[in-house]
């Protein structure tokens, strides 16, 4: 069940860096935390934060070949390896969206 996102206006500090304060209630109501990371998407005339899930995965299970890849294209794209993984995933979820389900 999707819920709509909550709209919470905010004024962008002038930090020298991207700066959104949320007071410990809106934090609270949010369900966010210090150091929980977003992602930031320009959205009918303002922006929308996505939380970011947290998954683990065991580099020690994947084959050299594709610890190779990935140093490789990270490397390539001036990237941490964890960007070229999210980007990888992702795009593996979308390609999932549109294809039927049992």
């Amino acid at each position: 069940m999707n819920t709509p996102p909550r709209i919470i206006n905010k004024t962008v500090e002038p930090t020298g860096d991207l700066c959104i304060k949320f007071t410990d209630e809106e934090m609270s109501a949010l369900g966010i935390a210090k150091g929980d990371k977003f992602s930031f998407h320009e959205e009918a005339g303002g922006f929308l934060l996505k939380k970011y899930a947290t998954i683990d995965i065991d580099l020690s299970e994947f084959s050299r070949e594709t610890l190779e890849m990935l140093i490789q294209e990270s490397c390539n794209k001036d990237v941490s390896v964890n960007e070229v993984v999210e980007y990888i995933l992702t795009s593996f979820i979308d390609s999932q969206k549109d294809l039927p389900t049992n």
